[in-house]
């Protein structure tokens, strides 16, 4: 029995137990009651309910303020999260906000495909989890180049071009000539990738998985990884492609936003069955087959620490140039990571999503009349729910939810700093932001990069190298980016490459920049105890 106690408000549970001459009356210990927090959900997809439903299972009542529209920086209401659909909107109050405004520039798929590449640069093996890839227009003579003269390429190779700010699979097609990229797409950048021929299938259909990734901070930085994600399929049987069916799109894209269009897509009340399916129940499905899914989840993991690594140093730097002084928000982001297996069980990186749908219905259209009804997709909601409920564990509860693992935090195994260089040189470049005279955003300006050049003592690194050098070398690399008096972070990082492989020749690329690093922090810490 339930029952209420008028004077405290309380509510308590009472277990009633009869006996022979009386009736006794147990009373439990008051039910505990769940903390209230203020949420402004603005323009987004998340269904409220969902929001409430999470919140609610983790001890939390919510009081909600929904709208189609951003309350003015006037609002006296300071809201425990805004979870807004737009990008980095900071007129309401708020402690914690949903968007990390910087990193959708690092998850658009041509700076994304650039980090990577530049670390594998560094990292040979460690960093083939991304498909060979190429900017376009920028380098699409490289892309030919390599087409054209690579005795290793396959005569069979295709390539898959995805336009830098596409979604939802717009713009996304197979090719096996670079003449046979449209005037169009040489117009507009665009990322090129190697097509994976021999993608991993279940019942003969190709598929990926939609993998939830919560950057619950930035600086520093600490991520985290849903054990439970989406398993979306194509909805034609796969079969290599060749110029008959290249152009297939329910055979070879896996996006969900094209083949729930098709008319073979199946919709399904089991999480295991149909055209969308939980990556749980396709783990277990690669478990009973044989294959050693405990190996296939560290693996995936790695690539998402790596990528996540990658990423961090210029979403840190781009955040320079949207913050407006000091401020309070705790900004986190939920990441959409698309991975794809090949028959070897081997996980690629296709791309990240950075603001991934957290809807979990869908439209079902009746025919005869053409009405419309809101359906609730089952496997959506099971996923999502767990994904946005132990995301709000972490960031309410600070402490890790059973339904993620930690991917990066404080501490960083010893065999996986080496990865950390690039941070280095995010830590050099920002170091020297304050000091340049013309700072445009986040980027160095000449007096700055002076300041750089004096504060590191680089002519006593580099002894045959004199300023008159520097100073054509900043010109050169500023031109390069079509930004003629600044370096960017990319530009100060080639920058430095330059004059490390310069000062050590004989080292690899990045025992070379380690090594040029180490020793100007070293006149830096000699300069500041002077």
């Amino acid at each position: 029995a339930v029952v209420s106690t008028q004077s405290t408000g309380e509510v308590s549970e009472v277990e009633v137990i009869p006996t022979k001459n009386a009736v006794i009356v147990r009373s439990a210990a008051p039910a505990k009651r769940k903390k209230k927090v203020k949420v402004y959900l603005t323009r987004s997809s998340l269904p409220s309910q969902l929001l409430l439903d999470s919140f609610s299972e983790i001890g939390y009542k919510v009081d909600l303020n929904e709208a189609s529209y951003l309350l003015g920086i006037h609002s006296k209401v300071k809201y425990d999260l805004l979870w807004c659909g737009c990008d980095g909107e900071d007129s309401v109050p708020t402690r914690l906000q949903n968007r990390i405004p910087a990193i959708k520039v690092a998850c658009r798929k041509g700076p994304m495909c650039h980090l990577v590449n530049l670390m594998h640069e560094l990292f040979p093996g460690h960093f083939s989890f991304l498909p060979q890839s190429w900017s376009i227009p920028s380098q699409y003579a490289a892309f030919c180049h390599f087409v054209f003269t690579q005795k290793h390429t396959p005569k069979d190779q295709y390539f898959i071009l995805k336009p830098d700010e596409g979604s939802q699979g717009d713009g996304i097609y197979l090719f096996k000539n670079p003449m046979d990229l449209t005037p169009g797409t040489m117009s507009r950048n665009s990322v090129v990738q190697r097509y994976i021929g021999n993608p991993l299938l279940i019942d003969g259909f190709k598929f990926d998985f939609r993998l939830y990734v919560l950057i619950s901070n930035l600086d520093p930085l600490e991520a985290y990884l849903c054990n439970e994600g989406l398993a979306r399929f194509c909805t034609q049987k796969y079969e290599s492609p060749s110029s008959k069916n290249a152009c297939k799109t329910y055979m070879h894209l896996t996006n969900y936003s094209l083949n729930k269009l098709s008319e073979d897509f199946v919709r399904s009340e089991h999480d295991n069955q149909g055209s969308k399916r939980t990556l749980s129940s396709v783990m277990a499905l690669l478990k009973a087959a044989g294959h050693d899914i405990d190996r296939l989840w560290r693996v995936i993991k790695d690539v998402v620490f790596k990528t996540l690594i990658c990423i961090a140093p210029l979403t840190k730097v781009e955040q320079l140039n949207l913050e407006r002084g000091t401020t309070d928000v705790q900004h986190f982001h939920l990441l959409g990571f698309d991975i794809l297996l090949d028959d070897q069980l081997n996980p690629y990186l296709l791309e990240i999503n950075g603001f991934p749908s957290m809807r979990i219905d869908y439209e079902l259209i009746d025919e005869e009349s053409s009405t419309k009804t809101i359906v609730t997709s089952p496997v959506d909601a099971k996923v999502k729910k767990e994904a946005l409920r132990g995301a709000l564990h972490i960031l309410f509860k600070r402490r890790p939810d059973e339904s993620y693992c930690q991917i990066v935090g404080p501490e960083i195994a010893e065999e996986s700093r080496q990865f950390l260089v690039f941070e280095e040189c995010r830590n050099l470049y920002t170091m020297f932001l304050k000091k340049s005279s013309l700072r445009k955003g986040s980027m160095l300006g000449s007096s700055g990069f002076r300041s750089f050049v004096r504060t590191c003592r680089v002519l006593d690194i580099l002894p045959t190298v004199t300023n008159a050098d520097l100073d054509l070398l900043y010109i050169s690399i500023c031109h390069q980016s079509d930004i003629v008096k600044c370096l960017t972070f990319l530009s100060f990082y080639r920058l430095i490459l330059t004059l490390a492989v310069r000062k050590f020749p004989e080292l690899s690329l990045y025992e070379a920049l380690k090594g040029f690093l180490d020793r100007c922090f070293e006149n830096v810490a000699v300069a500041n105890r002077g």
